[in-house]
């Protein structure tokens, strides 16, 4: 049986995105553990992972996996090109043929994995639609004329200058080119995985409330209170939060009264009309509890990560 090794690359810093990709939800798991369960799935041994940045926190979330890890450590400087090198010259003499993966495609079915595999050429690309896309394979004996390469246009113009034969996959899988570069791509991905009957990512949901003799501060209050500090007005915040005036005059007195200190000041009549604001107790109460929130629920999604770290399936 032919001995198929895959290298992922994902070193980058998904400066785009604002969020590490590899640890972001996808289906059961993460982006990352997905795509290694893909990998896993088909028969790959071994599988090379090379990180870069945030690197000791993602081996810590695949140690588990059997993969194994190398550092490009110079990952601001390099390109995705240099990251599967150094993957390449890691297993290249273990494996007839090698399978090249970006950390950023996980919409990629099986199925297409396998057909990548029933082919026996020097070089296979998958495409959809007319686009070139991933998994890429390579046999062991034209890895180091692809990857002598020294040009600026990465992983596709090392394909297409190298004088390799390229064998075009045309599969009826989008997800082999769609990558997420951005929060924005990342949330149509997920909504298409979706549709197409894959699930939803799972993610904690944390509701952060306050108790003094009784509960009387939570995500309701909080945002009252920004409501108010924005416009000035308690009746016009419980406008915008479709909020009836009593009940946010309630949520306002049982804080008060919990905390035994004003949080809003009021005042009527006047040139300028009546309006509120918040104290200074007010404003200090806000600030806290929007910092705890944050930190509670950044907490929660690292014990999270943690306690789904093998996904469900």
């Amino acid at each position: 049986m032919t001995k198929i090794g895959a290298v992922v690359v994902a070193a980058g810093r998904s400066a785009r995105m604002g969020a590490f990709k590899p640890l972001l939800p996808f289906e059961d798991s993460t982006i990352s553990l997905h795509i290694i369960h893909l990998l896993q799935q088909i028969g790959a041994e071994p599988i090379v992972v090379v990180t870069g940045y945030r690197a000791a926190q993602l081996e810590r979330h695949l140690e588990h996996t059997g993969v194994r890890f190398i550092r490009n450590e110079n990952y601001v400087e390099t390109q995705m090109f240099d990251s599967f090198r150094i993957g390449v010259q890691a297993l290249k003499d273990e494996c007839e043929k090698v399978l090249l993966m970006p950390i950023d495609t996980p919409a990629i079915r099986v199925n297409t994995f396998r057909q990548v595999l029933m082919i026996d050429a020097d070089l296979v690309r998958t495409s959809y639609g007319g686009e070139p896309g991933h998994p890429i394979m390579v046999k062991r004996e034209v890895l180091d004329r692809l990857f002598s390469y020294t040009g600026d246009q990465g992983l596709r113009g090392a394909m297409e200058t190298s004088g390799i034969a390229i064998t075009n996959l045309v599969v009826d899988d989008k997800g082999v080119n769609w990558d997420v570069d951005t929060q924005e791509e990342y949330q149509k991905l997920i909504d298409w995985n979706y549709r197409r009957g894959d699930g939803y990512p799972i993610q904690p949901q944390i509701q952060v409330c306050l108790m003094a003799n009784d509960v009387f501060f939570g995500p309701g209050a909080g945002k009252l209170l920004e409501f108010i500090e924005r416009t000035g007005s308690i009746q016009e915040a419980c406008t915008q939060m479709n909020m009836s005036y009593s009940k946010g005059c309630r949520l306002v007195k049982n804080a008060e009264k919990q905390l035994g200190f004003k949080i809003l000041e009021r005042w009527t009549g006047g040139t300028g009309g009546g309006g509120s604001h918040l104290t200074k107790e007010g404003k200090n109460l806000l600030g806290c509890y929007k910092e705890l929130v944050e930190r509670v629920q950044n907490a929660a999604t690292d014990i999270f990560q943690e306690c789904f770290a093998k996904g469900l399936q």
